[in-house]
């Protein structure tokens, strides 16, 4: 199995379909690139050049960096970074293909894009600076299912070195290992196998993802200790007490379920994957319940109906990987890295379980309209981008000449800002059908992110520490200057309150009856 792994992957990379799917994953993206935004922390690495990855426990990431820049500067390389990352998760999805040992044709293939296209992995795909990082910790955690059928040996040695490399680069890839394992199981458990084997098998992802895992939390520590987010990064990797573990657990499990039902109700997208994970649901207890026929105890059938209903909701469970067992996890989309590889395991069951010509077209149309859509989010969130950034600049600009005012006449360059930008108008109607834009559409100028702040230093002020700022905001202060866009006040120690104003909201305009047009 191991021998035969590599030649496989070298036809699947000179296949035609490996060029289609990775054309349709750059178009996919076409928008994000066209965009050209500086996304959130590639801000700090454009202006300093550092890489700072090992502040996150990535060492990983920040020794490749080294290698691709060939020192430890960074410099803005895209959208080279975000086309070698497009290729790592074309690679991904073949992966995904042998894993479930089928036949690369063209509607298997189509089944992967989510994989390269999931409306979560989009945000990962924007950062300019450490998109091929990320994507390169998918395709490793990836590979040990392609090789579980391999020798024993191997595979745990193989899957070990390759979740641990997996987490040194990105730690929420870990989901899609975990996705594909409880698929298996799954699967296996549907099956006629016998549940001594079913247990070896699931024992076979366990062990190894407990040894990468164990190791790379044994030496994350260190990383985290020398870097100066040790206080923000400590946070967010603790594990809660034994006894409260369950609360935590399902505290946990009902916000991240919340999350999705707030993204993917009241849209299409959303009506696509409830049907799709109803009938995987229906499906696989279909084919389970079709193995009575061929004998054996009542007692082990029902035990294994018992363990498929309840692996299900941990299948769902699994894109968010470890995270929603942590105590303070971090909610933002890009740690749901495992969640166009679920979508995508779904889809290529449902494929192979539509033997039938009418049930095959049937789901060729839902398989093509779902992908339509995801095409369609990736193309809106990409134009969002672009409009964000030009509304961003337009305001800074305004402000600057305002900034020089206030310095020359007043002698201060120290400000602080009151709330944030906002969001550009234009995301208004869209966020109204896909509420997951208000988060994927980030807003760099606020008090709670750093790069505000050296947005507004590149102008030649000083913004004051967040400890300072609050109690500034107690103090009574001056008007300076009003606009229809923002506010600027002085303290009575000289610093400039800057206070962002809300466009106001557009009118609905009156339609009339078509007769009286």
């Amino acid at each position: 199995m191991m021998r035969s792994f590599l030649p496989r992957m070298r036809r699947h990379l000179a296949s035609p379909q490996f060029a289609v799917l990775f054309l349709l994953y750059f178009m996919g993206i076409f928008s994000i690139l066209r965009a050209n935004r500086l996304y959130l922390d590639d801000l700090g690495r454009a202006l300093y050049g550092y890489a700072d990855w090992v502040a996150a426990a990535r060492p990983l990431a920040e020794f490749l960096s080294w290698l691709f820049y060939l020192g430890p500067t960074t410099v803005d390389a895209s959208p080279l970074t975000q086309i070698l990352a497009a290729f790592l998760l074309a690679l991904a999805s073949f992966m995904l293909i042998e894993t479930v040992r089928a036949r690369p044709s063209w509607g298997v293939v189509l089944c992967t894009v989510p994989v390269g296209l999931s409306p979560y992995g989009l945000e990962n795909l924007s950062y300019r600076f450490d998109a091929p990082w990320m994507a390169l910790a998918v395709v490793l955690a990836l590979i040990p299912g392609c090789l579980y059928r391999s020798g024993q040996k191997v595979f745990f040695l193989v899957a070990a070195c390759c979740l641990f490399a997996s987490a040194a680069l990105y730690q929420p890839a870990l989901g899609a290992y975990l996705v594909v394992g409880a698929y298996a199981v799954l699967t296996d458990l549907a099956s006629r196998m016998r549940m001594r084997l079913v247990a070896i098998r699931a024992l076979r992802f366990i062990l190894p993802f407990i040894l990468g895992v164990g190791l790379y939390a044994a030496q994350a520590s260190f990383w985290i200790q020398e870097s100066q987010y040790d206080d923000y990064v400590l946070l967010h990797v603790i594990l809660p007490e034994l006894e409260a573990l369950p609360r935590v657990l399902l505290e946990n499990i009902r916000h991240y379920f919340s999350l999705l039902i707030r993204d993917w109700s009241g849209n299409g997208i959303g009506l696509v994957l409830g049907l799709m994970i109803m009938t995987f649901t229906l499906t696989m207890l279909l084919r389970h319940a079709r193995n009575l026929r061929f004998g054996g105890s009542v007692f082990w059938w029902g035990l294994r109906f018992v363990l498929l209903l309840a692996l299900i909701p941990c299948f769902l469970l699994c894109p968010f990987g470890i995270q929603f067992a942590l105590q303070n996890p971090v909610w933002t989309p890009r740690t749901f890295q495992g969640f166009g590889v679920a979508a995508a395991l779904m889809l290529l069951f449902l494929y192979g379980a539509a033997k039938r010509n009418s049930l095959r077209q049937v789901f060729r149309v839902a398989q093509l309209l779902l992908l339509l859509q995801l095409f369609i989010f990736a193309q809106v969130y990409g134009n969002l981008l672009d409009a964000q950034a030009q509304w961003e600049l337009s305001r800074i600009g305004l402000l600057a000449s305002d900034l020089n005012r206030f310095i020359r006449e007043t002698g201060s360059s120290r400000v602080n800002f009151v709330g944030s930008m906002g969001l550009s108008p234009l995301v208004r109607t869209p966020a109204r059908k896909y509420p997951l834009l208000e988060r994927l559409v980030t807003v760099p100028l606020t008090r709670d992110w750093r790069w505000g702040y050296e947005q507004l230093n590149t102008f030649g002020v000083k913004v004051e520490p967040e400890e300072i700022a609050k109690s500034l905001e107690q103090s009574s202060v001056t008007p300076f200057l009003e606009t229809p866009a923002y506010r600027i006040e002085v303290t009575p120690d000289g610093v400039g309150l800057i206070t962002f104003l809300p466009p106001p909201l557009p009118k609905p305009v009156p339609r009339k009856p078509y007769s009286a047009r």
